[in-house]
């Protein structure tokens, strides 16, 4: 039987909890938990020995909806839950698992002992009378079948919601192809033609197929993971896995498609061909795919599946070997994909998407607060290249998109961009950079919730993506939904606790929820990490000012004015110091270094000790922010 729980406050080994308000405390000290932990371990100890299935949680803890995936913020809330209660899952003393059902609370509560069910017990909970007569056990029977009743009726209603989506569009993700060679000089070439297969599939019938990008599918390298596992964690209805090897010119593939829920595989196929018909390979493989899961291409659609042109060949060598270093994304490498591009552009000055790629580059050189090419230099070369590439190739979504972020970040030809962008996502709705990127525009422009849906549906597109899941608590700060960034950016932390972005945008939404210690305690903590001190040091400096420790603020900047700040990190440091003119000096000079950081004038929570000011009203009209 459940134990009747007196008042609203219950007890536990060392923990009090509150069922009010969801405050716990240890010894009488507070245990900090984020909201949603809380209110799942308030529910299943309101209510104490009962199985708390995991749909009545996502009912009630999350109103049946939530923005990120459900499996992984249950998983989360619980692993916190744990961790603040020193609890294990192999071995629980206060909330049990009960795989694929849910959690039960099972610790001793207020004196009364709830010991873990035994495997048989819980096979057999749904058949378990708690108590006897046979009025009881009607009852209970009868609340059984309406359960069940309401989750068949709940099960169908999401089977046909599911295929409602399915009807709209089908989501596939092309895992890496295998470098069968053996040989690891050859990486680059089994990393180039999984991302041509991506971008070939993204931009074939954009209405109906979605592409799931390769930051996500690349974290299932070498992996041991199930198909369907695969398949729920990138929410997909099909799969594309394959192997490649390389033999002199002779390069031999062999490809399959597989339904993720069930893991049937419905077509495979394997392919020899001469290393000048690489195209046209990608082509066949797209072609099958469009027959197996029943597409119907129009006649654009259809001529650019029958493409099936030579390259030449040292020109594609180089555009691979350009892409494999720009999807590394630091500054050296970033580097060496310049240096293959151009050789791509020397072979073949045709080549649309070399063109593309050196503006790629160009742009995420020139977006870097510190590198070897100036941002001066840097984003004209993009935006040039970007054009470029666009009057050779107009259909190429990755030129819109870096001709775009050129527009908005360096130009702020604010109209340019919003064009670019529409005519990037047009070509290639799959394309999750161009979603994370406009995204950024609809911040500037004074419009959050488009900013949200872009965002978020460029982390559906991309979902492990580490730097898009960041963005997406940076915005969702912005959008003034503090408690889903800091849920969002907790649960990037789950991925990689080490990631620097994700420390310093918890931080900044724990200061715009006005959690000021709390905020200056995880920028401490990005201050910690490798590069932390170059980055996350002018944060803590502001924070440490606004909490009136103004000699150690100046103490980090004294020590970091040496590193080469940005003018716009001397900015907000002079302002939370209380020297306004030397923090306008700084953004005149930022202003006229075409700063991209401008971009955030009205929504940056540290620029908020200069809003008051009527300089600060004059920069937001030179920038042309609305």
């Amino acid at each position: 039987m459940p134990v009747a729980i007196p008042s609203s406050l219950i007890h536990f080994g060392p923990f009090e909890l509150n069922l009010e308000n969801g405050d716990l405390r240890k010894h009488g000290e507070a245990v900090k938990l984020a909201r949603q932990p809380s209110t799942v371990l308030t529910l299943l100890a309101s209510r104490p020995g009962e199985l708390i299935s995991r749909e009545e949680l996502k009912q009630k803890v999350w109103n049946g909806e939530t923005f990120v995936d459900f499996e992984h913020g249950l998983n989360f809330c619980v692993r916190q839950i744990r961790a603040a209660l020193g609890d294990t899952a192999e071995a629980p003393h206060y909330i049990e698992t009960l795989p694929r059902r849910g959690y039960r609370f099972i610790a001793s509560l207020n004196g009364s002992s709830l010991p873990p069910h035994t495997p048989a017990q819980i096979a057999a909970l749904p058949n378990v009378a708690l108590g006897s007569g046979s009025i009881r056990s009607r009852i209970i029977v009868s609340c059984f079948l309406v359960a069940a009743l309401a989750l068949a009726f709940y099960a169908l209603h999401r089977r046909a919601e599911n295929a409602r989506r399915s009807a709209a569009k089908i989501m596939l993700a092309v895992l890496p192809f295998e470098n069968i060679s053996g040989n690891p000089e050859q990486e680059y070439f089994s990393e180039g033609l999984t991302d041509e297969i991506i971008t070939g599939l993204g931009r074939l019938q954009p209405e109906r197929l979605g592409v799931i990008a390769r930051t996500s599918t690349m974290q299932y390298r070498h992996t041991e993971k199930r198909i369907d596992q695969i398949g729920k964690e990138l929410g997909v209805d099909y799969l594309l896995e394959g192997g490649v090897v390389r033999d002199g010119r002779e390069v031999r593939v062999n490809a399959q498609l597989i339904i993720a829920a069930d893991q049937t595989h419905v077509w495979a196929e394997s392919y020899v061909f001469d290393l000048g018909d690489v195209l046209g390979l990608e082509n066949k493989i797209a072609a099958q795919i469009v027959h197996q899961i029943r597409l119907t291409l129009n006649a654009d659609q259809h001529a650019r599946l029958n493409e099936n042109h030579q390259v030449d060949e040292a020109a594609h060598e180089a555009y691979l070997k350009g892409r494999y270093f720009w999807n590394r994304r630091n500054d050296s490498a970033l580097l060496e994909a310049l240096k293959y591009f151009q050789q791509a552009i020397d072979r073949d000055p045709n080549y649309p998407q070399a063109y593309a790629g050196l503006a790629d580059t160009l742009a995420l050189i020139g977006s870097l607060p510190k590198t070897s090419i100036p941002r001066s230099e840097a984003m004209p070369r993009a935006r040039e290249a970007a054009e470029h590439a666009l009057q050779l190739d107009d259909s190429l979504a990755e030129a819109h998109t870096s001709l775009a972020f050129v527009k908005m970040h360096y130009d702020w030809d604010w109209r340019g961009a919003e064009q670019e962008f529409q005519r990037a996502i047009e070509l290639n709705p799959s394309y999750a950079t161009a979603h994370q990127w406009h995204a950024f525009l609809f911040t500037a422009m004074g419009q959050p919730q488009r900013a949200v849906d872009e965002i978020l549906e460029a982390r559906r597109l991309d979902p492990l993506s580490l730097i898009i899941n960041t963005d997406a608590a940076e915005l969702l700060t912005y959008a003034g939904r503090t408690d889903d960034a800091i849920e969002q950016v907790q649960h990037t932390l789950s991925m990689d606790a080490g990631f620097l972005p994700a420390h310093m945008v918890l931080g900044i939404a724990y200061l715009r929820k006005g959690y000021l210690r709390e905020a200056l305690e995880e920028s401490k903590r990005a201050e910690e990490l490798p590069n932390g001190r170059e980055w996350a040091s002018p944060q803590v400096a502001c924070l440490l000012a606004m909490s009136g420790e103004e000699l150690q603020a100046r103490q980090i900047l004294s020590k970091i004015k040496e590193q080469g700040l940005v003018a716009t990190q001397l900015a907000v440091l002079y302002a939370f110091l209380g020297e306004k003119d030397r923090a306008f000096a700084f953004l005149e000079e930022a202003r006229k270094e075409r700063s991209g950081s401008l971009i955030l004038l009205k929504v940056y929570p540290l620029y908020d000790p200069l809003r008051d000011d009527p300089r600060f009203a004059e920069l937001i009209r030179k920038v042309g922010l609305p």
